[in-house]
């Protein structure tokens, strides 16, 4: 703590050791702290709580730095009825050990040792882990289930880290909308190519999902395929969502449709919310995006319909019989949810798996 004079604040300074990849960080005392949690643990969930890390908090700092690597630091660890949980690559390993050597050589110089800030974490087994894709009838559902009192614990980290993390063991339930192309079926067969175990379908609802685009550009496009085949040979700009999400698995699919061989051009960064990326076309950073209606009419913006998908909520055989799980389960079967999704544009109830794509 520095000195200070009559009436003047208090001041003091904190340093902290950062590992940076071409000038961006990529480890800092939170991820590395992760990290060690996920070696001894076995699982980003129990290392996040063990360190007082929220979990959201936890799959941001991953992602991110997996971002920026354009490489993996966890990998499944494969074993046993409930999965084998999760452990570090080499990359992370070697990650580690830089951070390590930098704090040790920090710490000399100071003569102490460095604290890692804490902050409250969940009550162990007792919350509900959720990992998810954006979707505001979900997160109404989680609001509902806070207000009970139940301690949710909520990743919104997009379908495909969702589903793995269910095949991880890192949470309760995933929820998502990853289409597969070759089969026109949703979610499933990622589920069993991800080994997950036993998966339960809790609930879900199908999602209308559109086409926006600019004020300015518009009234030029009549149907879908004119603007997805312009999009396609780098005349239309578009916002694109992050990789590995379910609606970029999407726009590729409608943009293949229509052109074999595409070169879009990405206007803006990528967009982890449909309204993030509606944004962006508000914003005239892109001239078009694929999202949600719900996300289309919040930003007043014109639209094309492009398809009706299923958003659907799994959890694991072991996992379906604990408390909050099954009163998620409740939920997402109440008349409550029910007229929730009614009254929402772009929402409908579940049909049955053969009528997913009518």
């Amino acid at each position: 703590m520095l000195s200070r004079g009559l009436g003047e604040p208090e001041f003091s300074v904190r340093f902290r050791p950062v590992v940076e990849v071409g000038g961006e960080a990529v480890l800092d005392g939170v991820l590395a702290e992760i990290l060690k949690g996920v070696e001894r643990h076995g699982s980003i969930l129990k290392a996040a709580r063990a360190a007082g890390i929220p979990y959201s908090r936890a799959w941001d700092a991953i992602t991110r730095a997996e971002r920026i690597l354009g490489a993996r630091l966890l990998e499944a660890r494969r074993g046993g009825r409930g999965g084998g949980g999760a452990r570090l690559t080499p990359l992370a390993r070697r990650l580690l050990e830089v951070y390590d050597a930098a704090k040790a050589k920090l710490e000399s110089c100071l003569g102490s040792p460095l604290e890692a800030p804490r902050t409250p974490a969940m009550e162990g087994e007792a919350s509900l882990a959720v990992a998810y894709s954006s979707d505001p009838i979900l997160e109404v559902a989680l609001d509902r289930l806070r207000g009970e009192g139940i301690p949710v614990e909520a990743a919104c980290i997009g379908s495909g880290l969702a589903l793995q993390a269910l095949s991880l063991g890192d949470a309760h339930v995933a929820c998502a909308h990853l289409l597969d192309p070759e089969t026109g079926e949703y979610n499933r067969p990622y589920l069993e190519n991800l080994w997950v175990p036993d998966p339960v379908l809790l609930g879900g609802w199908m999602r209308q999902v559109v086409l926006v685009m600019h004020p300015s550009v518009a009234s030029r496009y009549v149907s879908l395929d004119e603007a997805l085949k312009d999009i396609a040979e780098g005349r239309l700009t578009i916002a694109p969502r992050n990789r590995g999400s379910g609606t970029s698995i999407l726009l590729n699919y409608l943009i293949r449709r229509v052109h074999p061989n595409p070169h879009p051009v990405h206007a803006a960064p990528e967009a982890y919310t449909h309204r993030e990326a509606a944004r962006h076309v508000a914003s005239g950073r892109a001239m078009a995006a694929l999202v949600l209606r719900a996300a289309a009419e919040q930003y007043g913006l014109p639209w094309i319909h492009a398809v009706w998908e299923r958003y659907e909520c799994y959890t694991t055989a072991d996992k379906r019989h604990l408390p909050n799980v099954k009163r998620l389960e409740e939920t997402l079967n109440s008349q409550w949810l029910t007229s929730q999704i009614k009254k929402t544009p772009g929402y409908k109830p579940l049909p049955p798996l053969s009528q997913a794509n009518q």
